[in-house]
């Protein structure tokens, strides 16, 4: 088979196939973050039980919370066949090129968990907002369906998922361990780079004006949340790449 052969009545059927396959672990993991989401509104009310009016208005905080880390347990899970030799020889098996196969488990990282995670946490806010206003008697804030409040985030989460979905084709035991470990690795390197390449800075007429004054620092302040586009783009290709490899 062609393994940059794009079928798209073949690949529509294995993403079928895949999310058949995958929906425990999309239950599973969704769960997990709806647990998260539990137990911060446990804390919520256990740190504020003493108050006379209780208002709860982070239902957007703690939907970006529970999505990143559930979803990237998802990510960091994906390519579960690859864990065992009997199971590399069925994935391999499949009737599908290698492109073909990278595209469905990134979009299901991508838009189907996201999606799903969306709408179940839009359920668990109805029945914890139940709770809070006849329980608890708290006022609330309503969580809305309309994703544009959370665009940067989802935006940011878009580019980070391929990093986790390298680690998990990339890393055969314990893949998500193994990649967090990396991540907080390198991400140590960077800020101790940062920190070194900034101390002889003065600070004392502001961030902005220091971006104003410095070109080198000022693509890093306005624009630091698009620096992530090239990062999840390199680790797509990377994750393409480990899978054409294992696949060779």
């Amino acid at each position: 088979m062609n393994n940059s052969v794009i079928d798209f009545s073949r690949l529509f059927s294995l993403i079928k196939l895949n999310l058949h396959f995958n929906l425990k672990r999309v239950l599973f993991t969704a769960g997990i973050g709806l647990g998260i989401a539990t137990v911060y509104l446990f804390m919520f009310w256990a740190t504020r039980i003493l108050d006379e009016e209780l208002y709860f208005n982070q239902h957007e905080y703690l939907f970006v919370l529970s999505l990143y880390i559930s979803g990237f347990i998802f990510a960091g899970s994906s390519f579960a066949q690859l864990r065992s030799e009997q199971g590399t020889r069925d994935y391999l098996m499949l009737p599908a090129s290698k492109t073909e196969k990278f595209i469905i488990e990134a979009f299901i990282s991508a838009f189907v968990y996201p999606l799903f995670f969306l709408l179940s946490y839009w359920v668990f806010s109805l029945v914890a907002n139940s709770m809070l206003n006849n329980v608890l008697q708290t006022f609330y804030m309503p969580f809305s369906l309309n994703i544009a409040p959370y665009g940067l985030a989802l935006f940011v989460y878009f580019f980070i998922q391929p990093v986790f979905l390298f680690g998990a084709v990339n890393f055969q035991k314990m893949p998500l361990i193994k990649t967090l470990l990396w991540i907080l690795l390198i991400a140590a390197s960077i800020a101790l780079l940062i920190y070194c390449s900034w101390l002889n800075i003065d600070y004392s007429e502001g961030i902005d004006e220091l971006a104003m004054n410095k070109p080198l620092y000022s693509p890093l302040v306005y624009y630091r949340h698009y620096l992530i586009i090239p990062v999840g783009l390199v680790f797509c290709l990377l994750t393409f790449l480990k899978l054409k490899e294992k696949e060779a």
